[in-house]
C-alpha cells in the first residue's frame, strides 16, 4: 500500500486532492443537515467533534429526539465523503513531501499510512454513530466504541499534520543547506 501511495503521489495530485477537500468538504457540510443538528443541540459540539464519553453520547441522542436523530443519521451519510477526501489529500501530500525530501525509502515512508488510519477511524466513527442511532435508547457496548474511534481519528489527524510540517521543514532545511540525499 505504501508503494502504491508513493507511486500515485505527485504535487499536482496533492493540489487537486487538497482543492477537492477544501471546495468539496466545506459545501458538503453546508448542504447536509449538520447545522440543523447543531441547532437542536443549542450549538453544542457533536459527539464526533470531541472525544465524547458514552454517557454524553447517550445524552446527545436523547436531546436530539426522534426527528433530530433522523437528521443526525442523514448527516452521517453526507459525512461519508469527508474521510475519503481528507484521507486522499493527506496521503497525496505526505507522499509528495516524502519524494521531494528524498525520504521515501527511509523509515519516514510509513507516515503515508496515517491518513489511511484517519480515513478508517472516521468511517468507523460514522458507522458507530449510525448503529447507535438505530439502537437508541439501548446503546450497549456500541456507545463505548465512539470515544475510541474518535480518539484514533484525532490522533491520526494530529500525527498527519505534524508529519507534514516536519517533512516540509526537513525538505526546506536540506534545500537551504545544499544537502543532497540519494534520489528515490
Amino acid at each position: 500500500m505504501i508503494d502504491r501511495i508513493l507511486k500515485w503521489a505527485t504535487g499536482a495530485r496533492a493540489v487537486v486532492a487538497l482543492a477537492a477537500l477544501g471546495f468539496g468538504g466545506v459545501p458538503l457540510f453546508r448542504a447536509s443537515p449538520y447545522d440543523d443538528v447543531k441547532a437542536l443541540l443549542g450549538g453544542a459540539s457533536l459527539p464526533e467533534e470531541t472525544i465524547t464519553s458514552s454517557e454524553r453520547f447517550a445524552e446527545v441522542l436523547e436531546v436530539l429526539g426522534v426527528t433530530g436523530r433522523e437528521l443526525y443519521l442523514q448527516f452521517q451519510v453526507w459525512d461519508l465523503l469527508n474521510p475519503i477526501l481528507s484521507g486522499v489529500a493527506g496521503a497525496m501530500l505526505l507522499g509528495w513531501l516524502l519524494k521531494r525530501s528524498r525520504r521515501a525509502d527511509s523509515a519516514w515512508r510509513f507516515v503515508v499510512l496515517l491518513p489511511v488510519v484517519t480515513l478508517c477511524a472516521d468511517l468507523l466513527e460514522n458507522l458507530v454513530i449510525a448503529i447507535a442511532v438505530g439502537a437508541f435508547p439501548d446503546l450497549g457496548a456500541i456507545g463505548n466504541a465512539l470515544p475510541l474511534a474518535t480518539a484514533a481519528k484525532f490522533g491520526a489527524v494530529i500525527a498527519t499534520m505534524v508529519s507534514i510540517v516536519l517533512l516540509a521543514l526537513l525538505w526546506i532545511r536540506d534545500r537551504l543547506s545544499g544537502a543532497r540525499r540519494p534520489a528515490t
